[in-house]
């Protein structure tokens, strides 16, 4: 069949030559289209509701939303996982899906279970946008002239830039954060209130009833139609205080009369600063986030992005004022990017090279069309990606070995090469020396590829975080291998027959191969000679590198050098508003006088969107950092992370929290925790999770490695508690809903209406002016009207009192949890958490009815390892399966099997001379290593049968077989480790997720094939012995 398909590319070779242009052309576009990553999305299907219910405590938000909330969405198909967090204001609950669900559907349910919940009087519920954690790609600020009003810059953002980017293609919505909110006050004064005997409610009644348009219809006017219009709407400040609440004796009392109205901003939930070196700090500053609508190619969205925003400098914004980015997700897609073609080329021009040492000189065109081989394979896979709509990143493109693709165009060369020079003599037809030597490699080709693609099936059975990271790289793989292996048995052929009618000379090996052959044959007989010494030291060897692999250390991926960090410090749980802010301008301006920084943004507290849940105890910082080069204080990341933190600890009150953008929102989505590791504790008793929590931190704190150990607090919140006494508002003729009213409108104000500007809408909000409200006395003597009219104040109705609350309440799967939260620095994952493990099991015991939980990236690496050591089995006997469908002998396939665990040996002693420990990557690694070493036994294999299926004797056709396979497997060796060098040795920044997968293959590929060139040979007698 090979032979057939040779034959038909050879006789139509303009048809190959045109399918050929149009496949290029095809890929070429693909790749235009495909969407690149930097790092792939491995969060789950998921959505969030998010409730906004002003003023009211964690506790409330508990009872009053996010319970009902959980119990209608336990109800939704598909549904995994629930957890929420309520706190003040704010309830926001994330619901995780299977995998394979949909986005619009599991939205759709959402929508139709959140209209089910019948909810308080002042909550608002939404589902977050359709956007992945990962999905905040650009970030802005609005810079204006010194004086100009900030309130001002935070109206343009909400109603004039989130409108404007809110219309470029792939964005799916933006987050304001920082500035004041505009606002129209009413600050009613008590006494005043009290001398009128006006009550609260009336001023509310009056301002709602006094800002209304209406419409009257129309009326005919002669020949005309005049519509009618009543005009009331409030135009300004005057009008507002104008409004009349009540008339005595014919004269009306208004608004001015029991009070003042004034522009100002709503209640404040977070506030944005910015610092950079040699620049004046700004501390309050207006912020958006632009989030990317998931599916989207970032890159292609990101470039429309700027242009909006060059446009909305241009022609929307008043002179002076404009937007500057500070972070662009483009530059992190482009740097990786940029080392990831960097790796590319010099792994093709090392290809290149090896080829040209290989075939010799005399052929460089040869040379030249196996390495064409390498970009038209990588459009295919990119034809392929595009085709099934997946995106391409890092992981998936750093791992592509250039080797691997084009050795069956080499095989098939370099064979097509040596039967030219046997036949030199005969002179047969350039079409019949092809067909033969594709041909006779055809089936071997075949196998091999069958071998390799089958030891990529354990990366399709990986589940979850580790699935969605290595899946990819996987298809990308298989993509490219078949598209490599069908343009060897078409395309190949097609060109070798223009290259080759004009080639000079048909000296078949080159010097470098004249060397190879002249010292691999000498060893070889002395390995024939010494075969149970060669055993012995093999098996010592492969005794040594299992030895090695406890030593190693584990873990679960390198983490990606984003450029930046981010750090978020956590402040005492009381802390007031304006406290943070000075510890968070503190903390801002010592990160930015480090030479290694660019910029410094702080983020204090959450936006008014509630897309984010912290309160102003919760401070975090997006730090820009230089060039790795421009470096002074230290010459790595982790280096960097320890000076700051020193500088950070002159902070007292507060403990840090160091990660990277991406990565913090990814471990926050998988996890719900807010850090790489942490272990959850459930139970109900606020008191004694607090307590089991402290305890394991204090445990975990001592751990050799542990680092921003700390817990998730849950009490220590003050909190004014106002408690109705139920006789006395009986007695005074009202009820409970009448006195929360007053509470709600005196102190956190209560929106009576809008005020219209142009197309803007600003809030008019009533309350007592904040003099009258400074302590618990003034709140109690808030006046308060009975159902007949007597005068009351709040504290003849209530109790007042200051008492600790709830900061915040996590559940998790419908119960409450706290969770303490750690990092890793200085040793590996898997010793760190075993130690912590160890420790914690030996003294922490929790009450009855509470459990604990481990999570974070080791769970996920122990998920991936369990599953590795449960497919990789049935894979080999997969492999096993088809070599024996291959040689029709179970013997002869277990000896091409014994290659696996002697070609490990080069990988696990690599990865410690590298300074890499054993991660999923690494694992990925063995496996590729694996079937690439299980290839280059085939051949060899292959060509000793097929010498004994033509009569020679066992010795002659050992040699014979191992001397004439030595080129093939040593120069496919070569490709494949060659082609990955450039990654192995990278410490460019995108290269770390890649590097241990890289550094594995090559090298177990020194130790695979030396093994495969010599103890193969000597162990064949053997096992074929045993078949007869």
């Amino acid at each position: 069949m090979i032979r057939a398909l040779i034959a038909y590319a050879l006789r139509h070779r303009p048809i190959v030559l045109a399918l050929l242009a149009i496949f290029v052309f095809a890929g070429i576009n693909a790749y235009r289209n495909l969407p690149i990553e930097a790092y792939p999305d491995v969060t789950n299907v998921s959505v969030q509701i998010i409730t906004l219910f002003p003023g009211h405590a964690a506790e409330e938000v508990e009872r009053l939303v996010t319970i009902p909330l959980e119990n209608e969405m336990n109800g939704i198909p598909k549904r995994v996982s629930m957890r929420s967090v309520s706190l003040f204001g704010l309830s926001q609950i994330t619901l995780v899906f299977e995998d394979d669900a949909q986005t619009d559907y599991v939205r759709n349910q959402a929508f139709q279970h959140l209209a089910a919940v019948n909810l308080p009087a002042g909550a608002q519920a939404s589902l977050s946008p359709d956007a992945t954690p990962v999905g905040e790609i650009y970030r802005y600020s609005l810079q204006a002239p010194a004086g100009y009003p900030l309130v001002e810059l935070k109206a343009l953002q909400d109603w004039v830039v989130e409108r404007q980017l809110r219309t470029v293609p792939g964005v799916v919505d933006i987050v304001g954060f920082g500035g004041p909110t505009k606002q129209y006050q009413v600050l009613i004064e008590p006494a005043k209130l009290k001398s009128y005997g006006i009550s609260l409610a009336q001023v509310f009644t009056a301002l709602s009833n006094g800002n209304r348009n209406a419409g009257g219809s129309y009326i005919e006017h002669g020949a005309e139609m005049y519509v009618v219009r009543g005009l009331g709407f409030v135009r300004n400040v005057d009008d507002i205080a104008s409004i009349a609440v009540d008339t005595r004796n014919g004269t009306p009392i208004r608004i001015r009369d029991v009070g003042s109205v004034v522009i100002g901003n709503q209640l404040r939930l977070g506030r944005v600063g910015k610092a950079a070196p040699g620049q004046p700090d700004e501390d309050d500053i207006v912020q958006g986030i632009v989030l990317l609508r998931k599916g989207e190619n970032a890159l292609q969205v990101l470039e429309r992005v700027r242009a909006k925003v060059a446009e909305i400098n241009a022609r929307y914004l008043p002179s002076g004022v404009r937007m500057v980015p500070h972070y662009d997700r483009t530059e992190l897609i482009a740097r990786t990017l940029h080392n990831v073609r960097g790796n590319m080329i010099e792994g093709i021009a090392l290809v290149l090279g090896v080829l040209v040492l290989f075939l010799g000189l005399g052929h460089v065109r040869s040379a030249l069309v196996v390495a064409a081989v390498v970009p038209l394979a990588l459009l295919g896979a990119f034809l392929l990606l595009d085709l099934r709509g997946i995106p391409a990143n890092l992981i998936s493109m750093g791992a592509i070995d250039f080797g691997i693709i084009v050795d069956s165009a080499v095989v098939i060369i370099e064979n097509i090469l040596r039967l030219r020079a046997e036949a030199r003599d005969r002179k047969p037809k350039l079409t019949e020396l092809i067909i033969q030597g594709g041909g006779q490699m055809g089936r071997p080709i075949l196998f091999s590829k069958a071998i390799l693609l089958t030891a990529f099936i354990p990366l399709y059975t990986l589940q979850r975080v580790e699935g969605k990271i290595f899946q990819p790289m996987a298809l990308t793989l298989t993509f490219a291998l078949i598209a490599g292996t069908l343009l060897a048995l078409t395309a190949v052929p097609v060109l070798a027959s223009l290259v080759l009618r004009h080639a000079g000379g048909t000296e078949h090996e080159s010097w470098l191969v004249h060397r190879l052959r002249a010292l691999y044959l000498p060893l070889l007989e002395r390995a024939l000679a010494a075969k149970r010494l060669l055993l012995v030291l093999a098996l010592a060897a492969l005794a040594g590198a299992g030895a090695l692999l406890f030593f190693l250390g584990s873990e679960f991926l390198p983490k990606l050098d984003e450029g930046s960090l981010w750090v978020r410090i956590f402040m005492p749980q009381s802390i007031s508003p304006s406290e943070a802010a000075r510890i968070t301008r503190q903390a801002r301006g010592l990160m930015a006088s480090f030479p290694e920084v660019k910029t410094v943004i702080s983020q204090l507290g959450r936006p008014d969107d509630g897309t984010d849940v912290n309160g102003f105890d919760v401070a975090e910082f997006s730090v820009n950092l230089k060039p790795r080069e421009e470096w002074t204080t230290a010459a790595d990341r982790d280096g960097l992370i320890h000076a700051m933190d020193r500088r950070l600890a002159e902070i007292p009150g507060i403990e840090t929290q160091f990660s990277q953008y991406i990565e913090d929102n990814v471990n926050e989505a998988i996890s719900g925790i807010k850090a790489e590791l942490s272990v959850k504790i459930y139970g109900e008793d606020p008191e004694k999770l607090q307590a089991a929590a402290d305890q394991i931190a204090g445990l975990i704190k001592t751990v050799p490695g542990a680092t921003d150990v700390g817990t998730e607090e849950l009490l220590g919140q003050p909190q004014v508690q106002i408690v109705v006494d139920r006789a006395a508002i009986a007695r005074a003729g009202l009820t409970v809903s009448d006195v929360q009213s007053v509470v709600e409108t005196a102190l956190g104000g209560s929106v009576a209406t809008q005020v219209l500007e142009g197309e803007r809408t600003f809030d008019l909000v009533v309350k007592l002016a904040p003099r009258a409200v400074l302590d618990l006395d003034s709140i109690r003597k808030i006046p308060v009207f009975g159902a007949n009219g007597e005068r009351l104040t709040l504290e003849a109705l209530t109790t007042v009192d200051v008492r600790p609350g709830f900061a915040r309440i996590y559940r998790e799967e419908n119960a409450r949890r706290i969770a303490v939260k750690y990092s890793q620095r200085d040793r590996d994952l898997g010793s760190l958490v075993a130690e912590a493990l160890r420790k914690v099991d030996a003294t922490v015991q929790l009450p009855p009815g509470y459990r604990m939980e481990w999570t974070g990236s080791f769970e996920n690496q122990q998920r991936a390892q369990k599953r590795l050591l449960v497919i990789v089995p049935f894979t080999l006997a997969a492999i096993f399966f088809l070599l024996f469908t291959a040689f029709d002998s179970g013997w002869l396939a277990a000896l091409i099997l014994s290659v696996v665990p002697f070609a490990a040996i080069g990988g696990i002693v690599a990865l410690p001379l590298a300074g890499l420990t054993l991660s999923v990557s690494a694992l990925v690694g063995f496996i590729a290593l694996f079937g690439v070493s299980v290839q280059n036994a085939v051949l060899l294999v292959e060509r000793i049968r097929e010498l004994r299926r033509e009569g020679r004797p066992m010795d002659d056709a050992v040699r014979e077989g191992a001397a004439s396979r030595m080129r093939p497997v040593v120069m496919t060796a070569a490709m494949a480790s060659l082609g990955l060098l450039p990654a192995a040795l990278s410490h460019a920044v995108g290269a770390e997720t890649s590097r241990p997968f890289a550094v594995v293959i090559v090298g177990g590929l020194v130790t695979a094939t030396a093994l495969t060139l010599f103890l193969l040979p000597a162990l064949y007698p053997y096992f074929e012995r045993r078949t007869e």
